[in-house]
């Protein structure tokens, strides 16, 4: 490589971004300059090491002079690195910090030959080679300490502590040093490194005095602790440089003592009032003061003022810091310099390029979290960034949206017949106009990169393209040079720039009323006064206002110079500039505390004279000081006036609000006070003020204060102007300069405020156009000027000279540089902003774009070179850039389009289309790069600008379109003479923007500029309302805002866009559109399409009705107020007649527009109509329900006279009806309540609905018509519904509802039900009139519609003998419903068939119409009867309609319907007394052994009919079966109903009449006789009872009693299933009536039994040592009750007779029920013995598919137990009979042979133990596995029973074993399975061991 070549490579400009050479150019050039910095690094380290300092020194300047010391400046300029190599980092930090260690270690070798001074410098170069160093490398802690010590050193404790405190933070060394084993943290304890920086911190805190800092805990373990001896030499780093004495280092404390002593000194560059303001502010504002600066806060400091001393003055000595000159004392200056300011520019004339001295440095560091300032400088320039560097940085923001916006590379390759597309449409549209956009083809980018050169060929190339292959070129050799130009207009002047010097004119500047305030005027005088009386600057800013605004009478200054406010006030007599008013006001806010207490003062003492002095009191000062605080008033009143001002353009935001009432509070507290101020002033004999200028002031503050209030009124506010208005009559006018807001006090003024207020549009505005220089210009003075020259063609010239003129400017002008006419077009269109002309402000921007574009087509542009148009072209598109933006903004107000002439549309046509084809270009770049046959640059301002260039095609467009719509609708280019036709030119402009979309759109280009393009499309399409635009609208819709709809209809591409938030507005627009797409479709297939989630996104942004609007609130009250009423039959029958009315308001405004567009209707019918109209297999959502509702209350809160949102509200509410009736009876049993208010509500909708219609409905339309004819049946429906079961009258009753009357004649207040009730003739009437008004409707359907004849004749039916209807019209209803009925696909509609026969077999039994009339009607309509021989007899007739019916019932298929089984029933039943043949008919609707109801709800049955019916079919099923006396299915039927209590109306009813059934068939079938017990145990005693009801119930719970089967016996059989029945019952049924069934069961048990007791009772006593009593009786013999004895006189013992008493009915409850118990024990266990361990009872399976276990008798298993029982019985009693004689011995071997053969063999105690064991773990305290209820017949409970019995010793498994100690040795068999409980699981295995072992 050549050394020029090399040199060029290494010329780097700061301001230029480093990326424009190519990569692999970058790459070879940065290795070279790092291996040759190596080679100089190496040599210098070579020279440093072996103490050659010159040559070190030498080749250390060599080194840090090569090119990657300028490259690493650079990236720290521009915030990045683009280094190949990741060694450069790692040179440049080693480079740094060997550089400072060398001048450590020469200053070291050479130290004795140095003075202090040369040292000092020397330690301070190194600290700032240690300082960059660290810059690039934070992580090395060892650079971080001897930085520390060199501060130290140099007594900057600060820099050294915060050096130090840097090497404690591991977040910044630890990145760097995390693997150096010293940074690390081990074990909780620091590593040595910190240890040493710690200790030397704690010495540089305890020097400076910071206790504050040395109270932390870790510093008192330091000092607890003693560093070793090997360490503490390691503390100081650099031992050989003396440490600075503690002496030098000053305390905090002393540092405070002595800045308590100094002044702060104000040096003043400039000497106005004005700068000394500012400087007191920068005072008053400085809050961040350094401990070791020289000067404490400012708020506690003394000032000195030093004023600037002009040349030919005296200097003052007290103006000037004693000791110090003007120089010293000054503040430096912070003026750039000509190096900081230096920039790269490329001009018109050469492409010159101008380099930064190569030792500009940066002073920060980017990977510094924490900053801080030494006292010692480290750094040569400006850490402030450039204003370009500034806008790299912001617009490196950017880069992620370019990186968005960028279309993704493998999307679908454009063809060249879709590119063409657009441009062939834009050639149809523009080419009637003469323009045209060309040929798409010669914008694409050529492949080849050769030829992307155009030097060489521009002769070849068409001149009017030039300026696209320009641009071309520029893409193909991209670099950060063209990118600076057009992001941040790198060598571009601005046209005022351009123009200086060459502008004529200059315009003369208004004179202001009152003279300028001198700049120095008084201000020497007043210095010298506050430096003399050493002042804070608190007190010094007080002065400074009060010189200003305090005046100053003429009698103090007769001798001396006067002051600023001499006789009056600054503030009245002169004329403030701007920033000294701004600086006062700052002043006043800031020191109001100081200003307010002033006046209070002041106040204090005028009224304490007053207290003293009675005239006189009120001094010339005290009215300078109430003067001072009246100018204080207008100074905030003035402040609160900007502030209303400034907010009046945008909202309100809190902060906003929060200083509007502060500076509210503030002038009001100030106007109270200047009030009492003026409350002192002397008044003449009749109590007047004296009407001077103050008092004229403050009436006119304390006017206009009124209007800053909240409750002030405009008419207050106007008669207080008209009292100032009079009273300001015949007086010169007051001046107050300065205010803004009361300028002037006149009647005049007066008078303007006065016309203000009454005219409230009335605003004055007046728009300086300021030029170049400052001075402002009149507008209309510029536009007539300017208006000359740039137009001379629209201004008529005075004369012939004047023309002349005007034509030898024109010349000028069209010779002058482009940038001087667009000067000259922007200070025109300042002026128009001035006079808010936007019509011609959008001319001028318009003509500075043509005049760009024009320039691209000059002849200076084609003869200039490649790179100077490149320059050009790039300038062009940054100007106009920022122009568009200004043409969008205007465009945006029609009028302004409108105002253009046809000349001017289409030039700014033309020179749109020119930008167009630029932009296009790149479009078609971008394409060739994603397609891979170019490509593009990869630097970081080219995707910046990519990204502006996208905005600009888009942005251009949108300028063009509305240009071409405007020339359209002037007709411009049409044929016809009126212009062209609105469809030809909706077609035009509806093309154009659909190929525009999809150009856009595949680019992913539409979403840019904040979705400009698509709403501009939007906004067209909707207005244009053209139903074949839907597919691009919703297109539109989708990019936009994310929301797809009409998905089924159309396809929609996915343009990658950025969804936007929905606004209001477009919402409102989008509403009338969806509800178009929606009137499409049927609703019930609106509930899951994407049109539903567009109405619930729509409902979501314009909201639902707020409740915050009185009127809206008023109604929602209103409407919920009459849903809360009772049902008044008159205003039931009012409704018919459209009377019923409720009280509602009109509702306006948008929420009125929303209603009526029927969003809310809408949106509650998509949600009613699947629940009304569609077949559900499982029950509704709460929700869904409640939408509906919702949905329709919205509607009524608006539009509360809507008949038909009435109508689908009683729908909604009846559906919630329905849903609680239809599933479950539970609802019906348990909640009654609410079901009654639901169909209240319910009813009260239909009423209103019905009323409304009948004054709001139209007749003429069809669709209403229909909806009519539906509330017609859906409410007489209801009525019917509401008067029959299961609701049956309940809506209507009065239960609760009263209201207050006030009585006559003295009666006085008394409350009363509102109204009368409505009876059930009187719904059914009100019902049948619906059905008929519906049927008679000739315009209506509902005259075809089968159900209103059905129900019609229904509710004929019920009123026959009410309203003495003949039989054959009742009938005559169900035929028409049959005739009408749509009998399709062999579905038939059974309902009316069924009623028509069924009605006539009740009037033909009732003989109220003959069999022949019944069977001919019947014959003739029902199809069924087909067939059937007609009779003519009533006994007849009954087999004709059996026989119809079962005719009905096979042609069932589904067998859903039961109305006909149970019709045939009760007519076979009533009328043919066949009670087998009906009980036969009727089981067909029962299941599983009769007990289960299988009927289903058919399809046209009513809600909650079904609950009824099943209620009412249980009860005459239970009446069949009692007459056919079919106790196992009554059985069954009464288990299953007492277990599902939800399947049925009335459960509890329906329980009572089956329990009652049921009891009476067991009492006839068993044979029971009535009062039984009476008879039986009259004559038995308790005693007697007791003792022989213990034997019973030994004998009954022994299975085998002298091979008797006792669980064969038929009582006590029937005992059981009466107890099994009464235990069912739960208590449930209050029905006496089991227990008595209970007790005379028992009396019937004890007659078959207790007789053979007795008599086999004595037999045993006969021979009681019988071998069979031993076996078998002797566990069963009764213990003999104790006898009560006393002690006789003699000693002997003698009997006490018990009084006998009756047993009582209770008494035989409780033995009966505890028999039942223990055969049911007896019954579980003996199954359990025979091999199953548990027994259960499982009953029939209930709705819930489950099943509950009972022990229950079992009569089959039992029996089987009984068999084998009985075999071993009989072999048993053989071996007794052969041992009859035999010894005890061989008697208890044959009793060990049975209990062997039993498989049961143990001792008698041991099984009896364990029974006991058994018995205690199974019952406990209490038996309540049985669940026994008590009842009202005194019963007692289970446990109180058995209390009873074991205490009577009569309990068959007695406890108390005293009499087995003697028996101990005797064997008895072990008792049966049947005589032991079931023994638990875990008890069975204990069992097993035991008798194993035994």
């Amino acid at each position: 490589m050549s050394s020029s070549a090399f040199k060029m490579s290494t010329f780097k400009p700061l301001n230029i971004i480093p990326d424009s050479d190519s990569e692999g150019e970058i790459d070879d050039t940065e290795e070279i300059q790092i291996e040759e910095a190596l080679k100089l690094y190496q040599q210098a380290l070579k020279f440093h090491t072996e103490g050659a300092w010159d040559d070190a020194q030498k080749a250390y300047k060599e080194l840090f002079q090569s090119e990657i010391f300028r490259l690493d400046l650079e990236e720290q300029v521009h915030g990045r690195n683009n280094n190949a190599a990741s060694s450069l980092p790692l040179v440049h930090y080693l480079a740094y910090k060997n550089r400072g260690t060398f001048k450590l270690d020469r200053l070291k070798a050479t130290l004795p030959n140095h003075d202090e001074e040369k040292i000092r410098s020397t330690l301070t170069k190194a600290l700032e080679w240690f300082a960059t160093a660290l810059e690039r490398d934070a992580g090395d802690a060892a650079l971080w300490r001897q930085s520390a010590q060199l501060a130290f050193i140099l007594s900057s404790a600060r820099l050294a502590r915060f050096a130090l405190e840097s090497a404690l933070d591991h977040e910044t060394v630890g990145a760097d040093a995390s693997k150096e084993a010293l940074s690390l943290v081990v074990g909780g304890y620091q590593n040595p490194g910190d240890q040493l920086a710690s200790r030397h911190l704690l010495k540089i805190l305890d020097m400076i005095g910071d206790k504050m800092s040395i109270k932390n805990g870790n510093y008192d373990r330091l000092r607890r602790t003693k560093l070793n001896k090997r360490f503490a030499k390691l503390l100081n780093p650099l031992p050989w440089l003396p440490e600075p004495l503690a002496e030098n280092f000053k305390g905090l404390s002393v540092l405070i003592e002595q800045f308590s002593e100094k002044r702060k000194v104000i040096t003043l560059t400039n000497r106005t009032w004005t700068e000394v303001g500012k400087a007191l502010l920068e005072q008053l504002g400085d809050d961040n003061i350094d401990v070791e600066d020289v000067a404490l806060s400012p708020s506690f400091d003394t000032i000195q003022l030093v004023l600037p001393v002009y040349e030919g003055e005296e200097e003052s000595r007290d103006t000037t810091p004693d000791g110090t000159s003007p120089t010293e004392s000054g503040p430096k200056s912070e003026t750039a310099t000509a190096d900081d300011e230096a920039d790269v520019t490329m001009t018109d004339a050469s492409n010159q390029l101008l380099s930064t001295p190569a030792g500009r440095k940066r002073s920060g560091s980017a990977n510094r979290k924490r900053k801080s300032t030494s006292m010692i400088d480290i750094s040569d320039g400006r850490s402030r960034l450039s204003k370009r560097q500034r806008d790299k940085k912001a617009a490196d923001a950017a880069a992620a949206e370019a990186a968005a916006a960028t279309p993704e590379r493998g999307s679908k390759v454009r063809q060249d017949t879709q590119d063409e597309k657009l441009f062939n449409t834009a050639d149809e549209c523009f080419s009637p106009l003469g323009l045209s956009l060309g040929n798409a083809s010669t914008l694409k980018a050529l492949p080849s990169a050769d030829a992307m050169d155009t030097s060489d060929e521009t002769e070849k190339q068409d001149k009017g393209d030039l300026a696209i292959e320009d641009f071309k070129a520029i893409l193909q050799t991209w670099d950060d040079d063209k990118g600076n130009v057009i992001l941040y207009g790198d060598g571009i002047q601005t046209p005022a720039d351009a123009a200086q010097g060459m502008s004529f004119l200059d315009l003369e500047a208004n004179v202001p009323s009152k003279p300028l305030l001198s700049k120095d005027e008084g201000l020497r005088k007043w210095a010298r006064n506050i430096n003399t009386h050493g002042l804070t600057a608190n007190q010094a800013a007080f002065e400074w206002l009060k010189s200003l605004c305090k005046k100053e009478p003429d009698n103090k200054h007769k001798k001396s110079r006067p002051s600023v406010s001499a006789g009056k006030s600054s503030w009245v007599k002169h004329s403030w500039p701007e920033p000294l008013k701004s600086t006062a006001l700052t002043i006043a806010s800031k020191c109001e505390d100081i200003c307010f207490n002033y006046f209070k003062n002041a106040e204090d003492n005028l009224n304490l004279r007053l207290a003293t002095e009675v005239v006189n009191y009120f001094t010339e000062d005290d009215y300078t000081n109430t003067e001072f605080a009246q100018t204080l008033l207008e100074l905030y009143l003035d402040d609160l006036a900007m502030l209303e001002r400034d907010r009046t353009g945008g909202d309100l935001t809190s902060d906003l609000e929060m200083e509007l009432k502060v500076k509210r509070d503030r002038v009001l507290r100030w106007g109270y006070l200047v009030g009492d101020l003026m409350h002192h002033r002397p008044r003449d004999k009749d109590g007047q003020m004296e009407e001077d200028q103050l008092t004229l002031r403050f009436l006119w503050a304390t006017t206009v204060i009124t209007g800053f209030t909240e409750d002030c009124t405009r008419e207050f506010r106007l008669a207080c102007f008209e009292d100032l208005k009079g009273l300001l009559a015949d007086r010169p006018p007051v001046d107050i300069p300065n205010s803004v807001i009361m300028p002037e006090i006149s009647a005049a003024r007066a008078e303007r405020e006065i016309s203000k207020l009454k005219t409230v549009d009335f605003f004055s505005t007046i728009f300086a156009v300021t030029s170049s220089e400052g001075e402002q210009k009149n507008p209309e003075d510029v536009i007539d000027v300017l208006e000359a020259v740039l137009n001379p063609c629209d201004v008529l010239p005075y004369d012939e000279e004047e023309g002349r003129l005007l034509a030898d400017i024109g010349r000028f002008l069209d010779g002058s540089s482009t940038m001087f006419k667009l000067h000259l077009w922007e200070k025109l269109k300042a002026a128009y902003e001035g006079v808010k002309d936007t019509a011609k402000t959008l001319m001028c921007t318009l003509k500075c774009v043509q005049i760009l574009v024009n320039e691209l087509k000059s002849r200076t542009y084609l003869e200039s070179s490649q790179d100077h148009r490149q320059f050009v072209l790039l300038r062009s598109l940054r100007l106009i850039q920022e122009m568009v933006l200004d043409v969008l903004k205007l465009m945006e107000a029609p009028e302004n389009i409108a105002a253009l002439s046809d000349q001017e549309l289409t030039d700014s046509l033309a020179a749109n289309l020119t930008v167009l084809r630029i932009m296009h270009c790149y479009a078609f770049w971008e394409s060739a790069v994603q397609k891979s046959e170019v490509k593009a640059s990869d630097l970081h301002s080219y995707r910046i600008v990519a990204v502006k260039f996208r905005d600009m095609l888009v942005q251009g467009w949108i300028i063009a379109y509305q240009l071409y719509e405007a020339m359209l609708d002037r007709g411009m280019g049409a044929d016809k003479e009126d212009g062209w036709d609105e469809e030809d030119k909706e077609e035009k402009l509806t093309s154009l923007l659909r190929d525009l979309h999809q150009e856009l759109g595949d680019r992913h280009y539409c979403k840019l500029h904040n979705h400009s393009f698509l709403k501009l499309s939007f906004n067209r399409l909707m207005k244009f309302d053209n139903r074949d635009n839907d597919g691009d609208l919703l297109q539109i819709v989708h990019c936009r805002f994310h929301l797809t709809l009409c998905q089924d209809q159309y396809y929609f591409f996915d343009h990658k866009t950025i969804p936007e938030i929905l606004p209001r507005d477009i919402a409102l627009k989008l509403l009338s559109f969806i509800m178009h797409q929606i009137s499409k479709k049927k609703l019930l297939q609106l509930g899951k399409s994407d049109l539903k989630t567009g109405l619930d996104k729509l409902l979501e942004v314009l909201g639902t009705p707020p409740l915050t609007n009185s009127r809206i609130l008023h109604n929602k009250a209103q409407i919920d107020a009459y849903l809360k009423t009772s049902l008044d039959p008159l205003k039931l029958f009012g409704a018919m007649r459209g009377r019923l009315d409720i009280s509602t308001i009109e509702i306006f405004g948008p929420y009125r527009e929303i209603q009526q567009s029927g969003l809310y209707f809408t949106l509650g019918k998509i949600a009613l109509y699947p629940m009304k109209f569609t077949k559900r297999q499982t029950p509704l959502k709460t929700e869904e329900a409640e939408a509906a509702i919702s949905m329709f209350r919205y509607e009524l809160f608006v539009s509360p006279d809507s008949w038909e949102a009435w109508y689908r509200l009683a729908q909604a509410f009846e559906i919630q009806l329905d849903e609680n009736q239809i599933w479950s009876a539970e609802a019906m049993n348990t909640k009654s309540h609410e079901l009654t208010l639901q169909e209240r509500q319910t009813i009260l909708c239909y009423m209103m609905a019905l009323s409304l219609s009948v004054r709001y409905a139209d007749l003429d339309d069809e669709e209403e018509k229909k909806t009519l004819g539906e509330l017609y049946y859906d409410f007489g429906t209801r009525l019917y519904a509401a008067c029959r079961p299961p609701m049956n009258l309940q809506a209507f009753k009065l239960d609760g509802i009263v209201r207050h009357f006030s009585g006559q004649m003295g009666q006085g207040l008394y409350t009363s039900p509102p109204h009368m009730e409505l009876e059930a003739e009187t719904g059914m009437r009100f019902a049948l009139n619906l059905f008929q008004k519906a049927i008679e409707d000739p315009d209506s359907e509902g005259a075809e519609n089968w159900k209103n004849h059905y129900m019609a004749g229904k509710c004929a039916g019920k009123l026959r003998e009410h309203l003495c209807i003949p039989c054959d019209e009742i009938l005559q209803y169900y035929v028409s419903a049959i005739s009408l009925t749509p009998e399709q696909r062999g579905d038939i509609v059974f309902e009316p068939h069924h009623k028509l026969v069924s009605q006539a077999a009740k009037y033909v039994f009732s003989e109220l119409m003959p069999a022949s009339e019944a069977c001919e009607i019947i014959s003739s309509s029902c199809r069924f009867a087909k067939g059937v021989e007609p009779v003519s007899t009533k006994e007849e007739f009954a087999n004709y309609a059996v026989e119809v019916l079962k005719r009905m019932k096979a042609a069932d298929k589904a067998k859903w319907h039961h109305r006909m089984t149970h019709r045939i029933s009760r007519i076979k039943k009533e009328q043919l007394n066949d009670i087998a043949g009906a009980r036969a008919e009727f089981g067909t609707i029962w299941s599983h052994k009769g007990e289960k109801l299988a009927i289903w709800k058919p399809e046209f049955e009513r809600s909650g009919r079904h609950y009824h019916y099943a209620a009412e079919y249980t009860m005459y099923y239970a009446n069949l079966l009692h007459s056919t006396g079919e106790r196992t299915t009554m059985e069954n039927l009464c288990k299953r109903i007492r277990r599902v209590p939800h399947v049925m109306f009335r459960h509890t009813d329906v329980w009572a009449f089956l329990f009652d059934r049921y009891i009476s068939l067991i009492r006839s079938s068993g044979e029971v006789p009535q009062v039984l017990e009476d008879e039986v145990f009259k004559n038995i005693t308790a005693d007697e009872f007791t003792q022989l009801a213990s034997k019973l119930d030994a004998y009954c719970n022994n299975a085998t009693n002298g091979g008797k089967d006792i669980a064969a016996n038929s009582t006590l059989a029937l005992l059981r299933e009466v107890f099994e029945l009464r235990r069912l019952n739960a208590g449930l049924a209050k029905n006496p009536a089991i227990d008595v069934l209970l007790t005379d069961t028992y009396a019937k048990l004890w007659q078959e039994l207790v007789p053979g007791l007795v008599e086999q009772e004595k037999e045993q006593q006969a021979n009681p040592m019988s071998l069979k009593n031993m076996m078998f009786d002797s566990s069963a013999a009764p213990t003999p009750p104790l006898q009560q004895t006393t002690i006789g006189p003699d000693g002997m013992e003698l009997q006490i007779r018990t009084k006998s008493t009756k047993v009582y009915h209770r008494d035989l409850i409780s033995k009966a029920t505890n028999l039942c118990k223990e055969m049911s024990n007896q019954t579980t266990v003996g199954t359990a013995g025979s091999g199953n361990k548990k027994t259960t009872d499982t009953c029939l399976s209930d709705d819930e598919g489950g099943t509950t276990s009972a022990p229950t008798y079992t009569p089959s298993s039992l029996a089987a137990q009984q068999a084998a029982n009985d075999q071993l019985q009989l072999d048993l009693q053989l071996q007794i009979q052969a041992a009859e004689n035999a010894s005890a011995a061989a008697a208890a071997a044959a009793a060990a042979a049975y209990a062997a053969h039993g498989g049961q063999g143990m001792p008698i105690k041991q099984s009896i133990t364990l029974a006991q064991q058994q018995d205690e773990t199974q019952y406990g305290d209490g038996d309540t596995e049985m669940g026994d209820v008590d009842t009202d017949m005194g019963e007692t409970s289970y446990a109180q029973d058995r209390s009873m019995v074991e205490g009577d010793g009569t309990h068959g498994m007695d406890r108390s074993m005293a009499d087995l100690s003697q028996a101990s040795s005797e064997l008895t068999p072990a008792p049966s399975s049947q005589n032991t409980r079931e023994i638990p699981d875990s008890q069975q295995d204990t069992q097993e061991v035991v008798m194993g072992d035994e």
